[in-house]
């Protein structure tokens, strides 16, 4: 995308203060915002198209490819925690525009992918065909997956599952379909991830934007995992980051809230105060995460999630 930001002209913002980092999530962005609208629209129906309207306004895949491009490290990276091999098969599991598909056809694998929205997927095969890589891409939902036991030498999900309405469904599912030999790799958004963060600002002003930190605390903790998969699979998890390049945390922002849904929806639900509002305390978090490339002049967020590789244990 370059310097281009999408819906319009620039905005002023804050200058940024970079290289300042935390730990802890920051609350008072978030308590000193309330809530201007009672209605509750649960986060799965934005993201399933179970309201065919909301989706195509808040959920577009083009849209959302704005986002996606720059959170493609993530699915790098975990291609990288599982140590693909040549021909070996792959699920990527709630996959969106295909990051983490992509990354695993790079890497010469056999790739299946699988997410409910059919406009992700349809911007997922083109992506592919554009990368001249070849992907088989189903409409399934990741809680109930029509494959048959142990077919995947390797199961990956970016961000993906942990968005999924029943956890221990789509945890039983990974393990299924995963062969005894293969493993799990996830990368999750913890409790202290901008994401989350991100999520709680939006829902504390508008409440049809769904918290996600019970999800962040399923998928996004170690313990959390623990809870989830038993004593079913062995689990190596590591805190770590990921970073997005952006030409200014401004610039990020602005994406965010042109391209992604649930902020679209958030600014959609408010006066024009508020949606300033949160337009300042996402630069504001943002700032937190950031810091400048003295070399190039842009910026780098750090995006902090957890990831894991799980290894089946058998019955």
């Amino acid at each position: 995308m370059g310097g281009a930001i999408a819906g319009g002209g620039a905005r002023r913002h804050p200058r940024a203060h970079h290289g300042r980092r935390h730990r802890e999530p920051p609350r008072p962005l978030v308590a000193a915002l309330r809530p201007r609208n009672p209605r509750r629209t649960p986060l799965e129906d934005l993201v399933t198209g179970a309201n065919p309207r909301l989706r195509e306004r808040y959920w577009a895949a083009d849209r959302y490819q704005q986002v996606a491009n720059r959170l493609f490290p993530l699915s790098t990276a975990l291609c990288d925690r599982a140590a693909l091999r040549a021909r070996e098969s792959v699920l990527d599991v709630a996959t969106a525009t295909g990051n983490a598909a992509l990354a695993a056809a790079e890497r010469d694998c056999k790739v299946t992918a699988i997410d409910t929205d059919l406009h992700m997927l349809g911007v997922a095969q083109r992506r592919a065909v554009e990368k001249n890589l070849q992907l088989t891409l189903r409409n399934y939902d990741a809680q109930n997956m029509p494959f048959p036991p142990d077919l995947f030498d390797a199961v990956i999900s970016a961000g993906g599952v942990q968005f999924a309405p029943d956890p221990d469904a789509c945890a039983a599912e990974l393990l299924r379909v995963c062969r005894p030999t293969g493993r799990i790799v996830l990368g999750s958004w913890g409790p202290a991830s901008p994401i989350t963060i991100m999520f709680e600002i939006l829902h504390a002003v508008c409440p049809l934007v769904d918290s996600i930190v019970h999800r962040s605390t399923a998928w996004g903790t170690e313990g959390g995992l623990r809870r989830l998969f038993g004593g079913r699979a062995a689990i190596e998890a590591e805190e770590s980051s990921i970073c997005v390049d952006v030409p200014s945390v401004g610039a990020w922002t602005d994406i965010l809230c042109e391209n992604f849904g649930p902020a679209r929806l958030a600014l959609d639900e408010c006066d024009a105060p508020t949606a300033e509002e949160i337009r300042q305390s996402l630069f504001t978090l943002f700032s937190q995460f950031s810091e400048v490339d003295k070399a190039s002049g842009s910026t780098r967020i750090r995006m902090e999630c957890l990831q894991a590789v799980l290894t089946p244990l058998g019955t």
